[in-house]
């Protein structure tokens, strides 16, 4: 049976000096010479021509071409050089048809391009042309199919669909669903359902595993798709009060408040009443109580997290003591919670100072967010600032939604659906984060789909609504950073729901439904109906990390918030299916283009918190954690007490994880806003006197600068990513080894020339480092690191003795 432990402390050594810098500068790509250009150009087309005549087609008049570009590009001239354009993919890739006299005149403009192209009309389309292929077979895989793979049944449903040439009545459009009508049928595919709308044209089909593989090579084919799976279903919500343990426990001993900031907490509830600390009500006139349900709902999982498991297994343990501050009024018209836009900060600052002093809270949920108060990336304002400064003051944890986008009229977004125009919006102007998510000292959580199934999918087998996000990608209405001077926002992402769009209604793509996909938490309006509701939204997804952080202030009660948020960070990971929701040609633009930012990163900021070893270390992966002080324009050094058999030169795979936070004086009357920088650097020498000279101004001009970027291992951020944030981490992969090498993780302070004045003779800061020895089946990694850390405690003692 595995084992578990507490998390290990270490120590600073004995060390301190004058801290340096450097910079970077990424390199710029160039394009070549222009005739050369357009000779390769040439043969990828021809190369093309000949791969697409081997794919299956209904229509033998034209073929279909892949084209990826950079820069601006004006899809409706691509006529002029004899294709026509379909579709955009991404920001880097179109689809065209040509018949065989278009191809012909394509690539003569091809051949004349940097030789004979004087008199060419629309020249710059094909000098922005990056290379000409076909739409592959792993083209047309879906995320899910991607993920999860076909099938393995005899027979199965897939979602296909075609390229939507012209608009429904078109005669074009007709000829081609009748021709692939007839090449479905030519090979016994069956049709389950179809859809014919502007700029979707789509097919449920019945098939086998080769009939599959004919439709992923097939020309007129754009995307295959698996249908919907999950979703909350009647019979999990109808949760009766008979089904729930008739006593409920309170939280263990030791646990943490949490208070809830928001709409109110219907205090009554049966899945609550054990675990209700007090509730009270900051808006004039109105009773703590939730009128809405959107404070009740945040609670249930701030107390429970996951309830989809609690039902699974039947057991029910609040993770904390719950204080609910009533903080948004309800709006009789809508029925929705809302803020006062004139006293909110008010109001915010009065609650959180009471529950602050009162009870010594320490974690606090705010899943509400200014939609009239986007970031734009000069000075953060309002709530966020309150935040910041109380974090500071009171040493809290304040965990806050990254807001919701729902749409924007002007300009439009999404044109015409939330399903075919995903990923575009996650990364639009119109969705970056709202005000408080901007905050510094914070947790900002942002929301990832877990189910695809709406109700009504649940129920009919016909295409009727369709989500545009598979399980694990960012939720469609999720917002994204960064935020102050390009620090990593959303910090973290949890699930928080997924929208889907009607399918058979004309021009109402863009509409959006949430029912089925939601987060499942309680309902407020229990009393003669089902005790749980669903709902989707980050405000959804904020309470499942303040769930977690209250867990980890049970297990280590005197952890600071600090401490608390640099293990959520440590643990946290960017799913896979995250980083492939965005094509990698996008990914590689935004990089060039953003100063080698990762895009990814934007929307899920350091990933999803895996909880395996939150709590507890096991044999294989050990965290150590610090808590220290430091000086300005100092190093600090700790050594890593990694022993032998984990720095063993016999390749395998092991990895450290290092994360640091701080909360440091912020004005807003300043650009920088952070009146202190800290951040930290894994690096490796022969001894701690070998890596100082290398931190020390001083000796500087002799000693080269030291980076954490480590020859032959993987670094998961860079430096200049992840120091511009009050929350940091990276991750080293490890293959190979040396055993008598020494690693040091080296945290510095830098005051700005203006904040000295502001921030204490001695900052705090806390330090989490994760082991991991992956692929050692006999590890003893945390016995042989307790074993490494007496050993260096007798090292210092030896150091401090008079000789």
């Amino acid at each position: 049976m595995p084992q578990d432990y507490k998390h290990l402390p270490i120590s600073k050594e004995n060390l301190t000096n004058d801290r340096r810098t450097r910079q970077f500068n990424p390199p710029k790509p160039e394009r070549g010479d222009i005739r050369i250009h357009g000779q390769k150009l040439g043969v990828g087309l021809r190369n093309a021509i000949a791969s697409s005549r081997l794919q299956p087609r209904s229509d033998d008049s034209r073929l279909v071409l892949k084209i990826r570009y950079s820069g601006m590009f004006d899809f409706t001239k691509m006529k002029k050089h004899g294709v026509e354009f379909v579709s955009q993919e991404d920001n880097n890739i179109c689809i065209v048809f040509a018949s065989e006299k278009g191809l012909a005149e394509f690539a003569d403009h091809l051949a004349r391009l940097g030789i004979n192209d004087d008199n060419m009309s629309y020249r710059s389309i094909l000098e922005a042309l990056d290379g000409i292929d076909n739409w592959t077979s792993e083209d047309r895989k879906s995320w899910a199919i991607n993920s999860f793979g076909l099938p393995t049944s005899e027979r199965f449903k897939l979602d296909i669909e075609l390229w939507p040439i012209q608009y429904p009545q078109h005669p074009e459009r007709t000829r081609l669903i009748d021709l692939f009508d007839k090449w479905l049928a030519k090979n016994s595919i069956g049709i389950s359902d179809k859809v014919n709308l502007d700029s979707l044209l789509m097919y449920r089909v019945d098939v086998n595993l080769t009939q599959a593989n004919l439709l992923l090579s097939h020309q007129d084919v754009r995307l295959v798709d698996l249908p919907p799976r999950t979703g909350i279903d009647f019979k999990t919500l109808d949760l009766d009060i008979n089904e729930i343990p008739t006593s409920i426990p309170p939280p263990p001993n030791g646990s943490p408040n949490i208070c809830i900031l928001d709409s109110g907490v219907n205090t009554n509830h049966p899945l609550l009443k054990s675990c209700i600390g007090e509730a009270v009500s900051f808006i004039d006139g109105e009773s703590p109580e939730d009128i809405s349900g959107h404070g009740t709902a945040v609670a249930g999982i701030a107390a429970y997290g996951n309830l989809e498991e609690c039902i699974t297994s039947g057991y029910w343990q609040p993770s904390a003591w719950i204080l609910s501050g009533k903080i948004l009024k309800h709006d009789e018209h809508t029925g929705e919670p809302i803020f006062d836009i004139n006293t909110i900060e008010r109001t915010l600052d009065t609650a959180i100072q009471y529950f602050a002093v009162e009870y010594d809270c320490k974690i606090f949920n705010l899943s509400i967010g200014n939609l009239n108060a986007p970031y734009n990336n000069r000075h953060v304002r309002g709530m966020a600032y309150i935040l910041d400064q109380l974090s500071r003051k009171y040493g809290i944890l304040f965990i806050v939604s990254s807001g919701n986008f729902s749409g924007s009229e002007n300009p439009p977004i999404p044109i015409k659906s939330w399903r075919e125009e995903y990923p575009d919006y996650l990364m639009c102007v119109q969705s970056t984060i709202i005000d408080p998510a901007p905050a510094m000292n914070v947790l900002t959580v942002g929301s990832l789909a877990k189910h695809t199934a709406t109700t009504n999918a649940q129920r009919y087998p016909e295409i009727n609504e369709l989500c545009p996000a598979s399980e694990d990608q960012p939720s469609p209405f999720t917002r994204h950073g960064p935020s102050v001077r390009g620090a990593l926002k959303p910090e973290v992402i949890a699930i928080g729901g997924n929208i889907a769009t009607t399918m058979r209604r004309k021009d109402e793509q863009w509409k959006s439904i949430p029912s089925g996909l939601g987060v499942l938490t309680l309902n407020h309006n229990f009393v003669g109906r089902t005790l749980l509701s669903e709902m989707s939204g980050t405000s959804f997804a904020a309470p499942y990390v303040t769930y977690l952080a209250a867990r980890l202030a049970t297990e280590y009660p005197n952890a600071t918030a600090n401490t608390l948020r640099a293990i959520l960070i440590n643990h946290a990971r960017i799913p896979n299916s995250c980083i492939s929701t965005f094509p990698e040609s996008w990914r590689e633009q935004y990089r060039k283009e953003h100063g080698w930012r990762e895009l990814p990163r934007e929307v899920c900021g350091y990933g999803k918190i895996d909880d395996d070893i939150l709590y507890r270390s096991s044999d294989a992966a050990v965290v150590l954690m610090a808590e220290e002080t430091i000086e300005n324009n100092s190093h600090q050094f700790f050594e890593l007490p990694l022993p032998s058999n984990f720095l063993r030169s016999k390749r395998s795979t092991r990895e450290l994880k290092v994360s640091l936070a701080f909360s440091p004086p912020v004005r807003t009357t300043r650009i920088e806003y952070l009146a202190t920088r800290m951040f930290f650097r894994l690096v490796r020498g022969s001894s701690l006197d070998d890596v100082q000279k290398h931190f020390n101004h001083d000796i500087q001009d002799d000693h080269e600068p030291v980076s954490d970027t480590i020859d032959g291992e993987r670094r998961s951020i860079s430096t200049t990513i992840r120091d511009k944030g009050t929350v940091q981490a990276s991750t080293w992969t490890f293959k190979q080894l040396q055993p008598n090498t020494k690693w040091f993780v080296v945290v510095t302070r830098n005051d700005r020339d203006w904040g000295t004045v502001h921030c204490e003779e001695r900052e705090s800061y806390s330090l989490v480092v994760t082991v991991t020895d992956h692929e050692n089946m006999e590890a003893t990694l945390y016995a042989d690191i307790q074993l490494r850390l007496q050993e260096m405690v007798r090292e210092r003692e030896r150091v401090r003795l008079p000789l």
